[in-house]
């Protein structure tokens, strides 16, 4: 019997994933076409954090699916992990009790390495931390970032090992079905598939219409920043002054070499403006710049000695409930949807990985709670 054909649209890390986990068996053909080069766009422009420190059940169970991806990555495959750990901050009583919440939830999962911090236990740790105003943290010891660049490159030496095809240079132009048979063209090259993944990253929306399958995607603009700053001493964790559900968004940094600090926005929730996704990206504006070094002079103790050294911009890839879109199209049934993990797409990029590849595999009980949140019928296309 032949093998079903699979063509994968993007070679970040959700289509890389989607590709490993159909190449696990020996049932697909699998081809991995990227425009650029893989990791060339918002996966080798995150700032690449792992961590499980959420407050549902479903929300950390598909975290610590990925945590144990990347065990797995950095175990047999040598990738980097800086495990610096990740300290989320908390304000007031209610956010305590989430924490607490959160602990419980993590040890269900086999996750026992997070623990609740005081105020006092935080300024103990990290003197160069402005805690005064907290109640107390919530900390993972394991928990660290990755290079998502590095992440695609080990990634696409597994699918290739695994006898799948990576086409670099390839941005799709058109897209025509005849019957059950997909005509797919890029880079000068006509691809034949039973099944398209939509796993463009930003230019999801692009490629969704293309296919006549479209998404909700609203690309954002975020932008990072490292810094210089002489006093400080040691290592400091990935440090998240924000919760998810705020209606804000809050500043990210972490330790980036010695005496330096990535740092930038983060939010969960599409509260920015839309942009298109062939915007050129350039250093963060002023206005961005502006209110992430206010926030780090209310978080870091001396940061009126702060140095710019440099800054880069990437797109969140986002919906507008910020979830994730995963599976099959209801409009196309014959295109998979792998698409709109902005902010979160490294730590999520197995998870979603995983139920891409066994909406393909036609697998009838969903590998976690979240799959039909992450459904992409939530968005009422309706039926071709």
């Amino acid at each position: 019997m032949a093998r079903q054909r699979v063509l994968v649209i993007g070679a970040g890390v959700l289509g890389l994933f989607t590709a490993i986990e159909l190449l696990s068996s020996g049932d697909f053909e699998v081809t991995v076409i990227e425009k650029s080069h893989p990791g060339e766009g918002s996966s080798g422009r995150s700032v690449g954090m792992v961590e499980t420190q959420y407050f549902t059940p479903p929300t950390v169970e598909v975290r610590v699916f990925g945590r144990r991806a990347f065990e797995a990555l950095e175990r047999d495959h040598s990738l980097h992990f800086v495990h610096g750990g990740y300290l989320r901050l908390g304000r007031t009583a209610e956010d305590l009790e989430s924490f607490r919440t959160s602990l419980e939830i993590q040890r269900t999962f086999g996750v026992d390495d997070a623990e609740l911090l005081t105020q006092q236990e935080i300024a103990e740790r990290w003197p160069e931390l402005i805690s005064d105003d907290v109640e107390g943290g919530l900390f993972g010891a394991w928990d660290g970032f990755v290079d998502g660049y590095e992440v695609c490159q080990k990634l696409t030496e597994l699918v290739r090992e695994r006898g799948g095809v990576v086409k670099t240079g390839a941005g799709v132009t058109a897209a025509v079905r005849d019957g059950e048979v997909w005509s797919i063209s890029a880079g000068g090259v006509v691809y034949e598939s039973d099944v398209v993944v939509n796993a463009a990253g930003p230019h999801a929306g692009e490629v969704g219409e293309l296919l006549g399958a479209p998404v909700p995607l609203l690309p954002q603009l975020h932008g990072a920043i490292t810094v210089r700053l002489p006093s400080l001493q040691g290592s400091t964790p990935f440090v998240m002054d924000y919760m998810p559900g705020s209606g804000v968004d809050g500043v990210y940094f972490r330790s980036e070499g010695e005496g330096h600090l990535i740092a930038g926005l983060h939010t969960e929730e599409a509260i920015g403006e839309s942009v298109d996704p062939n915007a050129p990206l350039r250093s963060v504006d002023d206005e961005a710049l502006e209110r992430i070094v206010t926030l780090l002079m209310e978080r870091i103790r001396n940061a009126d000695e702060l140095e710019l050294d440099r800054s880069w911009q990437g797109i969140y890839p986002m919906t507008p409930d910020h979830q994730p879109i995963v599976g099959r199209h209801p409009a196309v049934p014959s295109v998979v949807c792998a698409l709109g993990a902005g902010g979160s797409g490294i730590q999520l990029s197995p998870a979603i990985g995983r139920l891409a590849a066994d909406a393909i595999r036609g697998v009838p009980e969903p590998a976690f709670a979240l799959a039909a949140e992450w459904s992409p019928d939530r968005f009422g296309v309706a039926q071709a």
